[in-house]
This record gives structure tokens, C-alpha cells and sequence, in this order.
């Protein structure tokens, strides 16, 4: 069992406060939701994302660490209630957690994949995985995998802020590329890199180190490019001065508050009180990667062959993402890489992570999955 000690109590009266303000969030935002000239796309996700949005901007450390289980307990609960036998991986890890191990999760059998997706939840890399990942790629591989080339996922449980500050993930996500290639001597071109809004922004720093490695991080050696790389509501910057961040206040499930867990992550919280707003935060080209220029993403293609990043009209980071994509295509193509293997795609009226979140939410498949299966598809036939 990996990195998370025994959880102390963070107080009765903060829990209740807690809890008292959800259950008043919810009933406000299911009796006020008409009046609203902004909403999520649903009525129920509505009231939903208002609740999720008071989570994020109440809930402590202490108090996250305390109600919700790990990454690892998680999957374990997940494999029991599916009847399936856990394959956990740990590697040897220098500057990672006190353990010095990585620990990783198969969703698959990688004994029989042509494919292996390389997985970074999300998070705001202060909180775990949750079962929701874990029904979405077995969704995949029930329907896709005798039709398609088979893939296994396997699912970085990496170490979380503010226990374990960057760039310990950037370092735990390398290593285990380095197992796929080195110890599994999985070739470069049948790898896919995926996350999402943390974890897509984990997967992009794990494209730059390889492109530029980090002076602080193990270099990666690998002889062709990846096969793809599928990057969902990336958190592209830790800036927060961004149109969306007012015009989608009320339609998405993040807040701006949540850069208090950026500042965590980064080891920038406020001195008086990590769980306030330590305002604008500065992150380096690796952990804020909307600050490169175009030029950095040139010879981005001779690392990855086929890049795809989803991002909804209701997030937040829409704009952010958007902007980041136009100066990655930018530089894409001033490298030579062909312009139409980098997509980049904006589906109207659905908020942060819709593809992963959609899973858990709707009964039918949402624009956002189609657009996501359909690129996978491509990249996985036969």
C-alpha cells in the first residue's frame, strides 16, 4: 500500500461546516437554478457543479485527506467491486515520496495489449484518482478492444501537493515512461500519454522534459516518437485574469480559488494560511506551460506523432487552453510537423473534464466522448 499515512481527524465543527454547506449549496442552487442567466448545460449538473464548486473552495487539506480515500484504496475498492484481480506496479524512484517508489495501476491486461496508454488523473495535483477513471477505460475496452487494436491503461498514482511539491510528479510520470520503454520494452510508437485538467497539464510537462529536459528530472531516452497524446481540459496556466474565469463562473464545476492548490503544489500558499488565496502564483515553462513561446513547442512532432486536446465551452480554462493550443500549433508546424495531426477541439456547452466527468453523469455519450473515441479510434485500428 503506497504513500498516505493514517489520516488524523481535522475537527468535528470544521466537518460539519463542511458538509452543512454543501447540503445549503445544493438546495439553493436547485431552488435558484431559473433565475441564473448562466447554468451548466443540465439542471441537474447544474446543481451539481455548484456543490462540486463549494467542495473545491471550502474543503481543507485535512479534510480532503481525511474523507477520501487514495488513489491506491480506490482502485483496490474498484477491482473488488468488478470481481477482478489488481495488478499494482511499484519502480524505484529517486525525489519522490519518502518511500522512493512509484506506484502504478493496470486497467487491462498489458499482457495482450498492442497499445498502452500511460494515464494521469486529475486533480489540481492535490487530490487522488477517483472511481471514475477507472469505469471510463473499461467502458473503452468492453467496447473497442475486439474491434480495435487492445489497449491496457496503466494509471500513474502519483504522489500529491501540498505532502509532495513539483517536480516530484513530473519525476514519477518520467519514471514510469522509462518503465514501459525500458523495462517492458514497449516501443515509443505503441504509447499513448493521456490525462486530464492536472494530469493532462502532467502529461504536456512530460512531452516538454522530453522535448527539453527538466535539469531536476531523470532524462527519458526514446528512439521514435509516441504513438499520440490525448490531453483533456489541460490547466495550462496558473493565471487566472482570463475572460473564462468570469463568463463560465456559473457553468463549470472549478473555481478560481482552487490556484491556492497550484500554490501548494508550486510551494507559493499564502504564509499566513496555505488554505487562503495566495493571488497570482508564477509557475516555470515546465509547470506553466502557457508561458512558452511558440518557438519552445518547435520539434514537438519528433517526440509525439499525433497530438489531441479537448477543451469545453463551459470550463474555465477555456480560454487559457485555447490560447495555449494556437502557439503549440504555432510551433508545431514551424518544426515541420503536419498540421492536421495536431487537433485541437472545443465542444460547445460542456464543462471541465466532460469526457471523463460524462461517464459518471449521463446516460448517453456526450459530443465531448464521440470526439475523443473517434480520434482514439483512428489512431488504434487494425
Amino acid at each position: 500500500m503506497p504513500h498516505q499515512q493514517p489520516s488524523e481527524f481535522p475537527g468535528l465543527l470544521g466537518l460539519v461546516s463542511f458538509v452543512s454547506r454543501l447540503a445549503g449549496t445544493a438546495l439553493l442552487r436547485a431552488i435558484t437554478h431559473p433565475f441564473h442567466k448562466r447554468t451548466a448545460s443540465t439542471y441537474y449538473k447544474d446543481v451539481f457543479f455548484a456543490v462540486v464548486r463549494c467542495s473545491i473552495g471550502t474543503m481543507t487539506i485535512p479534510q480532503a485527506r481525511y474523507l477520501l480515500p487514495n488513489s491506491t484504496q480506490t482502485y483496490l475498492k474498484w477491482c473488488k467491486s468488478q470481481k477482478i484481480e489488481p495488478r499494482l506496479v511499484e519502480i524505484p524512484a529517486e525525489g519522490v515520496n519518502r518511500e522512493g517508489k512509484v506506484h502504478m495501476h493496470w486497467i487491462g491486461n498489458p499482457d495482450t495489449a498492442d497499445v498502452k496508454i500511460l494515464y494521469f488523473h486529475g486533480g489540481a495535483y492535490t487530490q487522488y484518482a477517483t472511481e471514475g477513471y477507472y469505469h471510463y477505460w473499461t467502458r473503452w475496452m468492453r467496447e473497442y478492444n475486439d474491434r480495435y487494436q487492445k489497449v491496457a491503461v496503466l494509471m500513474v498514482a502519483y504522489s500529491v501537493a501540498p505532502e509532495h511539491k513539483y517536480p516530484t510528479q513530473l519525476r514519477e510520470v518520467s519514471a514510469a515512461l522509462s518503465y514501459l520503454v525500458d523495462d517492458l520494452h514497449v516501443s515509443p510508437s505503441d504509447i499513448i500519454v493521456s490525462g486530464d485538467s492536472a494530469g493532462g497539464h502532467l502529461g504536456l510537462s512530460l512531452l516538454t522534459h522530453l522535448l527539453h529536459p527538466h535539469p531536476e528530472v531523470a532524462e527519458v531516452v526514446i528512439d521514435k516518437p509516441l504513438r499520440g497524446s490525448l490531453l483533456i481540459s489541460t490547466w495550462a496556466t496558473m493565471r487566472t485574469d482570463f475572460d473564462s474565469f468570469t463568463r463560465n463562473v456559473d457553468s463549470d464545476m472549478v473555481v478560481p480559488s482552487v490556484r491556492r492548490w497550484a500554490a501548494m503544489w508550486l510551494g507559493q500558499s499564502n504564509p499566513k494560511d496555505p488554505e487562503k488565496d495566495p493571488g497570482p502564483i508564477v509557475g516555470d515553462q515546465y509547470s506553466d506551460s502557457l508561458s512558452n513561446d511558440p518557438e519552445w513547442w518547435e520539434g514537438l512532432d519528433s517526440v509525439v506523432s499525433d497530438v489531441f486536446q479537448w477543451r469545453g465551452g463551459d470550463e474555465m480554462l477555456v480560454d487559457p487552453i485555447a490560447e495555449l493550443d494556437a502557439k503549440m500549433i504555432e510551433g508545431w508546424v514551424a518544426g515541420g510537423g503536419q498540421k492536421e495531426r495536431f487537433v485541437s477541439i472545443e465542444t460547445p456547452r460542456h464543462a471541465h473534464i466532460a469526457p471523463i466527468a460524462g461517464v459518471m453523469m449521463d446516460k448517453e455519450k456526450c459530443e465531448a466522448q464521440l470526439a475523443v473515441e473517434e480520434w482514439l479510434k483512428a489512431r488504434l485500428r487494425k
